[in-house]
């Protein structure tokens, strides 16, 4: 709760900045691929949240880290203020906080989209559709892929799931026969 309180209170104050510099979307991707970065790299995230590492220490790596990302000055800021009150560990609910705060403001939702086989383009872009359709927004699709469905797909936009895979038609049937 604490953390998502203190994360959720950055977010706010980076995207209140982004949304009077009309720079939301581009933070938003830069702070997403900052934060793809650090949790891809266990050694990275060990320094940047570990306390035992002095403050220099861990503003020298931020610094690169600013630079390597071509961050702008202020997400860069971002992660100077982080680094130096030892919030660093908060960077990925912080970074989650401020991506719904875009969407939301962009008018657009997220939809978890889970199939059997990888989508081509075409499939995806037809569930995108319908799913925008649907929800009267512009729908961005996060994709995974899990053999268990057998066929079909799962659409969940928020706490809204449409399920079309071949394992539940395949469960109602079962439990249907049972009866």
């Amino acid at each position: 709760m604490i953390m998502g309180s203190i994360a959720r209170r950055y977010a706010k104050a980076l995207f209140s900045l982004a949304v009077e510099k009309g720079r939301v979307e581009p933070w938003s991707e830069s702070l997403q691929s900052l934060k793809e970065g650090v949790e891809g790299s266990p050694d990275l995230r060990e320094v940047l949240s570990n306390p035992v590492y002095s403050r220099e220490q861990r503003r020298a790596i931020v610094e690169k880290l600013a630079a390597a990302l071509r961050l702008e000055s202020e997400p860069a800021n971002l992660l100077f203020l982080l680094g130096d009150r030892n919030r660093l560990g908060y960077l990925g609910a912080i970074v989650d906080t401020f991506r719904a705060l875009a969407d939301e403001h962009l008018g657009r939702v997220r939809a978890k989209v889970t199939s059997a086989v990888p989508l081509d383009g075409s499939a995806a872009q037809a569930i995108a559709d319908r799913l925008s359709q649907a929800t009267q927004a512009t729908v961005l699709l996060d994709r995974e892929v899990d053999p268990a469905l057998l066929g079909g797909v799962v659409a969940q936009v928020g706490s809204l799931v449409y399920d079309g895979s071949l394992r539940t038609q395949l469960e109602d049937l079962r439990r249907q026969l049972k009866q």
